[in-house]
């Protein structure tokens, strides 16, 4: 008779997005990664599978909980670029905070083209960021605080890469005064 699991899946699969997200998958030994989740290695492969399933299933929820993480109240009566500085402040608090970072901007930088199934989570992840920004200078435009001939998925293209950049600055070590000239400036944009 088999034994019945005795752990939460999904605090399990929070541990190791965790541990992916300060230490990234190809230092994230499976040893640690067990440990971490609380899980016997006979625990871990009957309900992940591998250590790569375990992370394609921990980027299916990074993308859920990213996207909330994300939400902001484009219709909030916040100027779009107030709007945009708390996506910004938020993204450097996660690495300044010691969260690692987003994870779809770790995985652009730690993985090769060769991996489809983490660049498809990345792809979409860095997607539904640029539709984000895209409905926020939209409705500037509309409430007049963004000028209409602005190019919206123009600017929103900028952003994202200023997005993911400044997460990669910040765990270089770059100062907060730093990025917030670099924040700064990308929504200079916007005036």
């Amino acid at each position: 008779m088999a034994r019945a699991r005795q752990f939460d899946g999904e605090k399990a699969l929070e541990q190791a997005l965790t541990l992916f997200r300060k230490q990234g998958y190809h230092a994230s030994s499976l040893a640690d990664l067990m440990k971490a989740m609380g899980l016997s290695r006979s625990s871990f492969y009957a309900t992940f599978g591998s250590k790569h399933e375990l992370f394609l299933a921990t980027l299916a929820s990074f993308d859920k909980t990213a996207a909330i993480y994300n939400v902001i109240e484009p219709d909030s009566g916040l100027p779009s670029k107030a709007l945009l500085a708390q996506v910004f402040a938020r993204a450097i608090a996660s690495v300044i905070g010691g969260q690692g970072g987003c994870l779809f901007g770790n995985c652009a930088v730690e993985f090769s083209s060769a991996d489809q199934p983490v660049l498809d989570h990345v792809t979409n992840g860095m997607q539904q960021l640029q539709e984000m920004f895209v409905e926020v200078i939209e409705i500037g435009q509309r409430k007049g605080d963004v000028p209409k001939d602005t190019s919206a998925q123009a600017i929103a293209s900028n952003l994202v890469a200023t997005y993911y950049g400044i997460q990669t600055m910040a765990k270089a070590g770059l100062s907060l005064d730093a990025l917030k000239q670099v924040i700064s400036q990308a929504l200079l944009q916007l005036d």
